[in-house]
């Protein structure tokens, strides 16, 4: 916060009277500032991040008291809300929150045709079969990368990725292009699915070879519209081979947990019967990267 404003005290005293967190008796509890240090629920936690986003914004427009140092010398205060909004979107992003920061005010990724239909099924797809765990392994450190501000070394995870769910295939190879070859020689694809795929893998090998982080470049070179190009055409190219909807991918995920839900609200159900006086446990959460945690399944402080 403080590398984007000189006056973060005032972000976060904006955000907690929005937020109404004074105590009966004068006490201030949750305090937007330590949650977002990591104290209380998550749920809390995506409060604090709404609060402080729109107090942040809201301030950069409306805030014009100097800032006193009791020397008679006074400071504008100064708001920088590219740098601000940069910063937050990556941490979401590396915490899979299902939301970022878009023209001051929070978007579900899922409203994105890309994220709905590529990324999203792409990281579910990966993460459901064991067979696919190096390429999963790639293929989600090419994203936490991304949001580290490593769009080169993003690049070079994307395309490892690739290559990681060709082998799960049982397609080995020294480079895409060479297990595109191999794919269709041992007929897990179509002369027409090279023509369609090879275009894709050549540009996604290219772009490594350019920009990857296994060669030199200067800093600047490669920018996170690289990375989450790159990102894009790894995940279609998987979701592609694997023969299956991104929405089947997606809904069946859903379906499975719906069922688990069912299953543990029943469970608990019938603890609580057998138990009368007993504590119902806490209600598991989804392993899924994108699902939204705890109570906000339905609703989001967004």
């Amino acid at each position: 916060m403080k590398l984007c404003t000189n006056v973060p005290e005032r972000v976060y005293d904006a955000a907690d009277s929005h937020r109404g967190v004074w105590g009966t008796d004068d006490e201030i509890e949750l305090l937007s500032a330590d949650q977002l240090q990591g104290a209380g629920s998550d749920e809390n936690r995506l409060d604090a991040v709404a609060a402080v986003s729109y107090a942040f914004v809201r301030l950069s427009i409306e805030d014009d008291e100097y800032i006193e140092d009791g020397w008679r010398n006074s400071e504008a205060p100064s708001y920088d809300t590219g740098a601000f909004v940069d910063t937050l979107n990556d941490i979401l992003l590396n915490a899979r929150v299902d939301w970022h920061f878009v023209d001051n005010r929070f978007v579900q990724r899922g409203n994105s045709v890309l994220h709905a239909e590529v990324v999203k099924p792409a990281t579910i797809l990966l993460s459901d079969l064991p067979v696919f765990t190096a390429a999963s392994r790639g293929f989600n450190a090419a994203i936490s990368r991304l949001s580290e501000g490593k769009p080169d070394v993003a690049i070079t995870d994307a395309a490892s990725a690739v290559q990681e769910f060709f082998r799960a295939l049982g397609v080995d190879g020294n480079s895409l292009a060479d297990q595109i070859n191999v794919a269709e020689r041992k007929k897990l694809i179509t002369k027409f699915d090279r023509h369609l795929l090879k275009p894709f893998t050549d540009w996604l090998n290219s772009d490594r070879s350019e920009h990857g982080n296994a060669h030199g470049h200067r800093e600047g070179d490669v920018t996170k519209a690289d990375a989450w190009l790159a990102i894009h055409v790894a995940g279609a190219l998987m979701i592609r081979l694997s023969n299956r909807e991104p929405r089947d991918i997606v809904a069946a995920r859903e379906l499975r947990e719906s069922e688990a839900a069912e299953f543990e609200a029943e469970r608990l159900r019938l603890a609580r019967v057998a138990q009368p006086d007993s504590v119902s446990g806490p209600w598991g959460q989804s392993n899924e990267p994108w699902a939204t945690t705890g109570s906000y399944s339905d609703e989001t402080p967004f």
